[in-house]
């Protein structure tokens, strides 16, 4: 159920809880934006990009656009959360004094540095106001960009002030698969368009496919080829929103045959490739 949602532009923000959420409800997904989530109350974790994040109240978690994420979440116990959703061109163009705040979500390996635990004192509390001014009503769409503008770079420089004490994931897996699976999910992001397949996976990692589609469903719901072609549909999508032919997009993120691309693209985003570029761009 949502509290409250605005919209601004290319912005969104919402504040929102399920007094029962369902796990089935939030599946594997990832965003054409940056996003800004903080955590009120619940039971649960966060897989990005195969490391596992803990989850407790005023946890923040930082995504950028293409890096795709899982919530694994109890239904015995509330779920809350404020989320912002922003381009970072546009809210942190580069050669302004807010430019330095990119790299909050760009100067890092995907999975890596995402989540942030303000302890209780003057830090989370600024944090929470940061987040309960932006996401609550606003008179006019013009206060909701004033409010955006003003209080989002202010709870972002926050955050660097603690980027050196941000927890690291801990993985909900146990023995070798908690380190095994970040490690393949490494090496599809540095080979995302080159992968044939996966005899190449189990070759190199040495597990069959059965085991390595098990290793993926238990975290991220998903089996491996669903998620190399996820990673590649959200590759082409940023390439379409950049103004390159869907063509193009389909052949430079892996997609040897346009018409496979062109089915998977509008199943995911629901929309064929060349009507989002020309309605986005």
């Amino acid at each position: 159920m949502q509290i409250f949602k605005q919209e601004y532009n290319d912005c969104m923000v919402h504040h929102s809880i399920d007094a029962h959420p369902n796990e089935a409800d939030f599946p594997l997904h990832a965003h054409p934006f940056c996003e800004v989530f903080y955590f009120i109350q619940g039971d649960g974790y966060y897989t990005i990009e195969g490391r596992d994040y803990p989850l407790s109240p005023g946890s923040i978690l930082l995504t950028r656009d293409g890096e795709i994420h899982k919530l694994h979440i109890s239904d015995r116990v509330p779920y809350e959360r404020m989320a912002i959703h922003f381009p970072l061109d546009e809210i942190l163009q580069k050669n302004t004094p807010f430019g330095g705040l990119r790299s909050l979500f760009l100067d890092r390996s995907p999975g890596c540095g995402n989540l942030f635990t303000p302890k209780t004192g003057e830090s989370a509390e600024f944090l929470a106001a940061c987040f309960a001014r932006i996401c609550r009503p606003h008179a006019s769409e013009a206060d909701f960009a004033l409010s955006l503008t003003a209080n989002l770079p202010a709870l972002l420089t926050e955050l660097c002030s603690m980027r050196e004490n941000a927890p690291l994931p801990q993985s909900a897996l146990k023995g070798e698969s908690a380190t095994l699976l970040p490690e393949i999910i490494d090496y599809i992001n540095r080979h995302l368009t080159e992968i044939e397949g996966l005899a190449e996976l189990e070759q190199r990692f040495f597990f069959s496919k059965s085991t390595l589609n098990r290793l993926f469903s238990s975290s991220t719901g998903s089996t491996v080829w669903e998620y190399v072609v996820l990673k590649r549909l959200h590759a082409a999508r940023r390439m379409l929103l950049d103004g390159k032919s869907a063509a193009i997009a389909a052949a430079s993120c892996g997609f040897g045959d346009y018409s496979a691309f062109y089915r998977q693209y509008k199943r995911v985003f629901g929309e064929s490739p060349k009507r989002e570029r020309k309605t986005e761009k």
